[in-house]
């Protein structure tokens, strides 16, 4: 008797634990995205961000991992955002030779960044696309590719159906054009920052019921625009 009491209070111990190890995150958009931005903005700079975070209803998306404000900005971006974010014990932070930072937590999946797409066409630079021009407008692009909808459709990571996005008319001078061939998805994404400078993220997060699959967020976040985003549920 005493040891099955033991085994229920272990559990009862262990799933919270392993409830919150899943359901990292907590920070509000309108606090972390600013912050990134105007670090980023120092050596114009653009990023990427990867990492396990909550998707719930009522919560703002994409709602950012723990982070703090620097003590010292006279620092470099890449030694400034790996002192925000120490609060997260998981977040790596690098610099690639290029300029690009990345913000990757260790255990994030990576398998939709590593999808490999034949052929993707952002059409071409004098297109007349009205308002569908913006960064995230290209993100529907990226992510309608079949071989993405395949696999998201194989291994249950919703959504599976792109929204539609739209920018505010006359929100963008310029918008991505061109053809990609046998990129995968991180560097399609990397290909709209060279339009659109700024950071994009990729924000999983696991079902409440442990049945229902994955959720993966993508996003854009231009360069010094107004720091709510143009945001989907992707």
């Amino acid at each position: 008797m005493i040891s099955r009491l033991f085994s229920i209070l272990l559990l009862i111990c262990i799933n919270p634990c392993l409830g919150q190890e899943m359901q990292r995150g907590g920070t509000d958009p309108g606090m972390a995205v600013p912050l990134i931005k105007r670090i980023l903005a120092t050596q114009q700079l653009s990023g990427a961000i990867a990492y396990w975070g909550r998707c719930e209803l009522r919560k703002p998306v994409p709602e950012f991992p723990m982070l703090d404000y620097p003590t010292n900005d006279s620092r470099s971006p890449l030694d400034t955002l790996q002192e925000v974010f120490t609060k997260d014990p998981k977040m790596k932070v690098t610099q690639e030779s290029n300029g690009m930072i990345r913000m990757f937590e260790t255990d994030v999946p990576t398998d939709l960044l590593d999808i490999r797409i034949r052929h993707i066409s952002f059409g071409a630079p004098d297109e007349d696309r009205g308002i569908f021009n913006g960064p995230n407008d290209a993100l529907v692009t990226i992510l309608s590719s079949p071989e993405v909808k395949i696999y998201r459709k194989a291994h249950n990571i919703r959504p599976f159906a792109e929204g539609v996005s739209g920018s505010h008319p006359g929100a963008h001078r310029h918008q991505v054009s061109g053809d990609l061939y046998d990129v995968t998805v991180k560097q399609a994404l990397d290909y709209v920052l060279q339009t659109f400078p700024g950071f994009w993220f990729y924000q999983n997060c696991q079902s409440s019921d442990g049945e229902s699959g994955r959720i993966a967020n993508f996003g854009f976040f231009e360069a010094g625009n107004n720091p709510t985003p143009n945001r989907r549920r992707s």
